[in-house]
């Protein structure tokens, strides 16, 4: 824990001392990218992060949790009010169609045409078309599927999740959407919240829409899981996200209320001290092991679904 914290404060350092690095890479998504690197590069010298941290693993994957959604509601105070007014409520429209199409057809493709088991498109595609392994989470606890079902579905998305910051790379580097457009585009597609801040944060002053957009769908996943729970004999299958909740709060007061300048940037700072160490967390903490447990025919059943979530979402961008 220790030495994770210490990686984290180093890189936030570099970009405080460094100014000009920002303009280059924003230091969240390299955080992400150090702790994947470092998760599959370790194995190879025959070292286990999970393993080494076993003992700690649960007390880390909390404070994760925890960095991530203080990093996300303390981020609001970086969004500026006229971006939240200029919002489209039809865009969020346009988000809960995009959602209730891609799990319908995912659900079709998984159980009808690949003949796959039901449990495990289930939670796949609700890992894609919500917030990945925490929906699955979620999700499994309702359903009390089979642990390979669980192993197998988190993997899926964790290389979606992948192949998605591989492609918001290159459509940044080819300039082919406006900025405002790709930030609808990540938050729209992303899998995990983490992924949509990591990217997202490489957008400037459009890096909010990115958030706004997930956290939306991510509140989507409340009532699917009400409506799911009702069939269901375990009746405390999920919780629900308060901290969204607060960053709406904090986004409201401070389109409100004057919030002085000393605040928001020590409220900003604190926001990306907590993403970094949040985003190492995620990286290091990644299983590569669990991709080999995955049949084919299931990888290319979870790649259509997120294929078909970047065309419909590409469709539905605002503007």
């Amino acid at each position: 824990m220790l030495v994770v914290l210490l990686l984290s404060l180093l890189l936030h350092v570099c970009y405080l001392a460094v100014p000009e690095l920002q303009h280059l890479i924003s230091p969240v998504f390299v955080a992400l990218i150090l702790g994947l690197v470092a998760a599959f590069v370790l194995p190879l010298f025959s070292i286990q992060p999970r393993r080494l941290l076993a003992s700690r693993l649960d007390t880390i994957g909390s404070w994760q949790q925890k960095a991530l959604r203080l990093g996300i509601v303390l981020f609001a105070f970086s969004v500026e009010p006229e971006l939240v007014m200029h919002t489209s409520p039809l865009a969020l429209v346009q988000l809960v169609v995009l959602v209730l199409l891609v799990l319908s057809a995912a659900l079709w493709l998984g159980v009808k045409v690949l003949k796959l088991p039901k449990e495990l498109v289930l939670l796949i595609s609700c890992g894609l078309s919500f917030c990945g392994t925490s929906a699955i989470f979620a999700t499994w606890s309702v359903r009390q599927s089979g642990q390979a079902t669980l192993t197998q579905s988190l993997a899926m998305v964790l290389l979606m999740g992948l192949l998605s910051l591989l492609a918001y790379a290159v459509l940044m580097q080819s300039g082919w959407l406006p900025e405002a457009q790709l930030a609808w585009l990540i938050g729209s597609t992303a899998p995990e919240v983490s992924q949509a801040v990591a990217a997202g944060s490489q957008l400037g002053q459009d890096a909010p829409q990115a958030v706004i957009a997930k956290l939306f769908r991510v509140c989507l996943l409340v009532p699917f899981l009400l409506l799911l729970s009702v069939n269901s004999k375990n009746k405390e299958g999920f919780v629900f996200p308060w901290f969204v909740l607060v960053f709406v709060a904090v986004l409201l007061l401070t389109m409100v209320f004057s919030v002085p300048v000393w605040f928001s940037q020590a409220a900003v700072l604190l926001s990306q001290s907590c993403l970094i160490f949040a985003m190492l967390v995620t990286g290091l903490l990644t299983c590569w092991q669990d991709l080999k447990q995955c049949s084919g025919k299931v990888f290319a059943f979870a790649a259509v679904v997120m294929s078909l979530l970047f065309s419909l979402s590409y469709l539905f961008l605002p503007g």
